[in-house]
């Protein structure tokens, strides 16, 4: 549908959706204000200008200008950037449409850059570096770009926490299911546990940081 939001996938949920920044405009406003200028100088010099062929040279001007508003409109009312929980996405096209989408996971980095007349404006353009084949995506136009940087930062690194706590709860899960205690038998041993996450390791189950993270934690137990 015309200006809808980025469909979202089962469970995603959307942390910011907009449309690009008023200044995508800038262009049709600076033909606008030239048009007018000109039109107001001519009327001051010669009021029967509109029946000469400049007249008629401006008035096609005029509607062509018009006709650029209407579509570029339709074109910024269709065009959307969104961050969620799991990606960066980007769609634009009234009639073909056209998109991209970064997941977290896949975000090395983030910068935004603003022109004077961008932090005039707070708009400006969002580069974000991600591993593939595509390399940087630059998307311009885009509202209060520090802001989305910060949000994309913080979105990653809750990606990253939720795969954390995946992997712990993966591990612990493992360690239960390893060696099951016998009906009536008494809990592991710490080292028991010690010994049954060695073997995990050894079979390439857990990383030196889970390895070490996990064994701390036995070891404080005795």
């Amino acid at each position: 549908m015309l200006g809808s939001d980025i469909e979202l996938m089962p469970g995603e949920k959307m942390i910011l959706a907009s449309n690009p920044h008023w200044f995508y405009f800038w262009k049709q406003v600076a033909a606008a204000a030239g048009i007018i200028g000109l039109l107001l100088l001519l009327t001051a010099v010669d009021a029967s200008w509109a029946d000469t062929f400049l007249g008629w040279v401006i008035w096609a001007a005029v509607i062509v200008l018009v006709i650029d508003v209407i579509f570029e409109f339709f074109q910024w009312k269709t065009t959307r950037f969104a961050i969620t929980d799991q990606r960066v996405a980007y769609q634009s096209g009234m009639f073909r449409r056209r998109g991209v989408s970064i997941p977290l996971n896949r975000i090395n980095n983030v910068n935004f850059d603003q022109s004077l007349i961008g932090r005039m404006t707070n708009n400006g353009v969002v580069t974000i570096e991600s591993a593939g084949e595509t390399g940087d995506s630059v998307f311009e136009n885009i509202p209060d770009p520090e802001n989305v940087r910060t949000l994309i930062f913080a979105q990653v690194e809750a990606d990253e926490q939720r795969d954390s706590d995946r992997d712990a709860a993966a591990l612990a899960k493992a360690m239960q299911d390893r060696v099951p205690p016998p009906p009536g038998a008494s809990a592991k041993s710490p080292q028991q546990r010690l010994a049954d996450l060695d073997d995990l390791k050894a079979q390439g189950l857990v990383n030196d940081a889970e390895y070490a993270t996990k064994r701390q934690q036995i070891l404080d137990e005795l």
